[in-house]
């Protein structure tokens, strides 16, 4: 068969050229890029200035679930501070129960510079996800890394009580109980708001459409804060619970691993450490010896709960410091709500490798 050969002018092909080109212009362009909390099966995209979340969890199953419309505007998040209702209903009770269900894997995210470890303070009232709000609104906490600002961050939140001359003219004054980042409750001369703590910053990939397999280091880490009840060795109910699922990532991932973990306690600085007390004792003193206690019953809890495992857990007590707070100590401070951060049960494991993006 006799091929036809068709003959243009000049003029038909510039048309023909012109127009394969403006219909490539329209074409819809795929954005396969996403957000990851590396070490999780946390992913994120972006749409039009709207957060969606999907979980590929290759344990359970190879698919990710559905693109879900999540919370992420940090100003739309409000609860009332007596009974600690959340307020907004834009998508916020499924960013928590997301962020619930996947918080010892955030919990034991990189350290790296892909994100930080969120704060997991046993008086923490809420764990959630959003978007890093812009560096220029001072009243959120934003990412030191500007490049960061818009990505998806975890973040942990509590009701404070603070000073009213610390809140006036940089937050709003609520008129009714509803509280947010940006607003507090005036209740005297303090004021009622709630505090954010930023981390784990997820990471970008541009035009991936499925995760990879590429090998990362992940170190585990429980960190927490105010875990002891008051004078004793003793876990507060919450902070047993973050014990227990901890235990079982042990269990998990460190059924081979070998090596020294220190199990370190410390106290905060709520009083002169000079100071005595009835028994003649130096406060510091006191609390060095109860910080070395503490870290000792957790100590013998790890290698009771943990027969076959050969890490080596060694209690290390170091007393009174404002190492975790700077500045947040006595006298400046009296507030035990500011000096808590300095009160810690920390417990760092070595790096393992595991699956992630």
């Amino acid at each position: 068969m006799r091929k036809k050969i068709i003959k243009l002018t000049e003029s038909e092909l510039y048309n023909i050229v012109k127009r394969v080109l403006r219909e490539q212009e329209n074409e819809e362009v795929i954005d396969d890029s996403y957000y990851q909390i590396v070490g999780t099966p946390l992913y994120f995209k972006i749409n039009e200035g709207y957060l969606y979340c999907s979980v590929w969890d290759e344990r359970k199953s190879k698919e990710a679930t559905p693109w879900t419309y999540i919370g992420g505007d940090l100003y739309n998040f409000k609860v009332n501070y007596k009974s600690g209702e959340l307020i907004s209903d834009k998508g916020w009770g499924l960013n928590f129960k997301i962020t619930d269900n996947n918080w010892n894997e955030i919990g034991a995210s990189s350290l790296s510079s892909n994100g930080i470890r969120p704060m997991q303070y046993n008086n923490v009232e809420y764990k959630f996800i959003a978007m890093s709000p812009p560096s220029s609104d001072r009243r959120l906490p934003y990412a030191l890394d500007k490049t960061k600002v818009g990505a998806p961050t975890v973040y942990t939140a509590k009701i404070v009580m603070k000073d009213i001359t610390l809140l006036k003219g940089m937050y709003e004054e609520s008129k009714d109980d509803t509280i947010s980042p940006v607003m507090y409750v005036k209740k005297g001369n303090k004021g009622i708001l709630i505090d954010l703590y930023p981390g784990a910053q997820a990471k970008y990939f541009s035009n991936k459409s499925t995760p990879d397999d590429t090998l990362i280091d992940v170190p585990f880490e429980l960190n927490i804060e105010s875990p002891f009840r008051f004078n004793e060795t003793n876990l507060t109910d919450e902070a047993k619970q973050e014990f227990k699922d901890f235990i079982k990532s042990i269990k998990t991932n460190y059924s081979d691993a070998t090596g020294d973990v220190e199990v370190i306690s410390s106290a905060s600085i709520d009083e002169d450490p000079e100071g005595k007390l009835k028994t003649g004792q130096k406060r510091k003193d006191y609390n060095m010896d109860l910080s070395k206690k503490r870290a000792e019953t957790i100590a013998s809890l790890l290698k009771n709960s943990l027969p076959g495992i050969k890490l080596n857990f060694i209690p290390k007590g170091i007393g009174e410091t404002d190492q975790f707070a700077k500045g947040k100590k006595w006298p400046d401070v009296t507030d035990e709500n500011q000096t808590a951060p300095n009160r810690r049960l920390i417990i760092k494991l070595p790096q393992i490798t595991k699956k992630g993006s």
